[in-house]
């Protein structure tokens, strides 16, 4: 397996550009890659317990908001704050002729930078994002999420998966390049679905579950009770 294959130093751009040149035509790419593609990104929003009449809910990787239509069919009166690097992207999602639109707030940026707060989001979701990082970073992340929650709060993360071997690899390849850690580089280093779950469990969510699984994507849902 090369560097091409493994989407790593060599062969990856700068993460915003990478998305700012890929914004219209993301979508249909998605639809090419994503397993079972409308059921996983329905689960995104079925994966959430009930809610209260207009839960505030953070959106990491917003992008061109895949999920929304059928999180606000759930919530149609939710407040959701969406974080992306790329502003292509968000103008895209800016651009959607639909009524919630009024309902986004919508920040350019790198979550990792950002202070996602404390004790403030009844969910946080994340589709199709969280693969580009080792999972010290992300652990560190779902650490931040976890803060950023309210009481009996919860996590949605729908994402690429791997086996434990393809991973090794990947990481191995990727701790080779030298890049830094919290890198701003189009790396793709997906996890196990295990591997998720104990970094999940070491944040401190109680309980994790796995609504959606399929050959290459899973939709994890953690719970702070």
């Amino acid at each position: 397996m090369n560097k091409t294959e493994l989407g790593l130093p060599g062969n990856s751009e700068d993460m915003a550009q990478f998305f700012d040149a890929r914004a219209e035509s993301y979508e249909q790419h998605m639809k090419e890659t994503v397993k079972d593609y409308p059921q996983f990104y329905r689960g995104i929003a079925d994966a959430l317990p009930e809610l209260g009449p207009a839960p505030k809910i953070l959106d990491l990787g917003i992008g061109t908001g895949l999920e929304l239509d059928q999180l606000f069919e759930r919530f149609p009166r939710a407040n959701v704050t969406g974080i992306d690097v790329s502003a292509r992207m968000l103008e895209e999602l800016a651009r959607k002729d639909r009524p919630w639109v009024a309902n986004l707030q919508l920040i350019i940026g790198s979550f990792l930078d950002l202070d996602l707060g404390c004790s403030i989001y009844d969910a946080v979701i994340s589709s199709m994002v969280l693969h580009h990082w080792i999972p010290q970073v992300k652990l560190d992340l779902y650490r931040c999420i976890h803060r950023a929650l309210l009481k009996s709060g919860t996590f949605v993360n729908g994402d690429f998966v791997v086996s434990e071997d393809e991973s090794a690899v990947r990481l191995a390849s990727f701790a080779a390049s030298q890049c830094d850690d919290r890198h701003q580089q189009h790396i793709d280093l997906p996890l196990s679905v295990d591997q998720e779950r104990h970094l999940l469990t070491e944040a401190g969510f109680d309980a994790v579950d796995s609504p959606f699984e399929r050959e290459n994507v899973v939709i994890l849902s953690a719970s702070k009770l």
